[in-house]
């Protein structure tokens, strides 16, 4: 048996989702996953036009993610500017995976991906890539909450005196209204050009966290009425993923938005968690965090697409 076939709506996807979930259960994390890349098919189709390739034979199967960037007129990965860790899927036999990419390379654009955090995987290992960033993290079999208290004493100290002030650490899953909050006033809090001053991508994670329902975790830090900062996260692959930080700039002096992270990292690891602190190496991060995943950006001119994966003269010949 072999199929091959081209999704450019979000539609024609729903009838891979049965075979998309089941080769996804194996060791990918939620970028990767059939309801992430169908919302990001449905609410980016005006800038990424998609092109998702499905691809099987009796021996292998392979999904790629693959959409047309219409302002760039490049090939990239579903997911705008929002996902951090991009890959393809597939299992057996390479076949259908290369019969993939070589449609793709048939389509003579250049390709541009951000981020990938598999560059030792069969085609990353044949495209030209370069070094994007690193994700801090900390393994729960690193450390204890005890322990990592003990070596943040200070902002523990912090926080205590935030909850004297009357800040109370609140706790909401993904489907309720504080979400839709926190990233509104993200949104409000930037200039053009930040990634939350965009109205699509707002709505996107606020339908991406209400979809996730209780796997997507919210933590606040509230006084009265008022949001003093913010963390949206979800469980992952054994990790709690700290995707988005938010912090009322009026309390910017009590640094609530790295009081509220040390005390998630503190829970995180007290119910025997991981947790990610996602794409970048900033300073609040560096301190946190034992270890980082290195993550790599793909870039490939149309030429080098067709060289890497045309047909050779032997196969032209059978």
């Amino acid at each position: 048996m072999f199929r091959f076939k081209v999704a450019r709506s979000a539609a024609e996807i729903d009838e891979w989702r049965s075979a998309w979930e089941g080769l996804a259960s194996r060791d990918c994390n939620l970028f990767q996953s059939f309801r992430w890349n169908r919302l990001a098919a449905e609410r980016f189709a005006e800038r990424e036009a998609p092109y998702f390739i499905f691809s099987q034979d009796d021996n292998g199967l392979a999904f790629l993610p693959a959409v047309i960037r219409l302002d760039a007129k490049t090939i990239s990965f579903a997911g705008e500017a929002l996902f951090d860790y991009r890959d393809y899927l597939s299992a057996g036999d390479e076949g259908p995976l290369a019969l993939a990419w070589r449609h793709l390379s048939e389509l003579k654009l250049p390709l541009s991906i951000t981020s990938i955090c598999r560059p030792h995987a069969a085609i990353w290992q044949r495209l030209p890539k370069t070094f994007f960033s690193r994700a801090p993290r900390l393994i729960s079999s690193e450390t204890t909450a005890s322990e990592f208290i003990h070596a943040h004493s200070r902002a523990f100290n912090r926080l205590r005196k935030l909850e004297r002030m009357g800040l109370e650490v609140k706790r909401y899953s993904g489907d309720s209204p504080a979400v839709r909050r926190i990233y509104e006033l993200r949104a409000r809090q930037s200039t053009p050009g930040e990634l939350f001053h965009d109205r699509v991508r707002v709505d996107f994670m606020v339908a991406a966290c209400r979809q996730e329902g209780s796997n997507c975790e919210v933590f606040t830090l509230e006084h009265g009425g008022t949001l003093a900062a913010a963390l949206v996260t979800f469980r992952d692959e054994g990790f709690r993923r700290f995707y988005t930080t938010y912090y009322d700039r009026a309390w910017a002096r009590y640094s609530p938005g790295v009081s509220l992270l040390f005390e998630i990292s503190r829970r995180t690891l007290d119910e025997g968690l991981s947790f990610d602190l996602m794409t970048g190496e900033q300073s609040y991060k560096m301190r946190i965090a034992k270890s980082a995943q290195d993550l790599f950006e793909v870039k490939a001119t149309s030429a080098q697409m067709h060289e890497l994966f045309s047909l050779t003269a032997s196969e032209r010949a059978a």
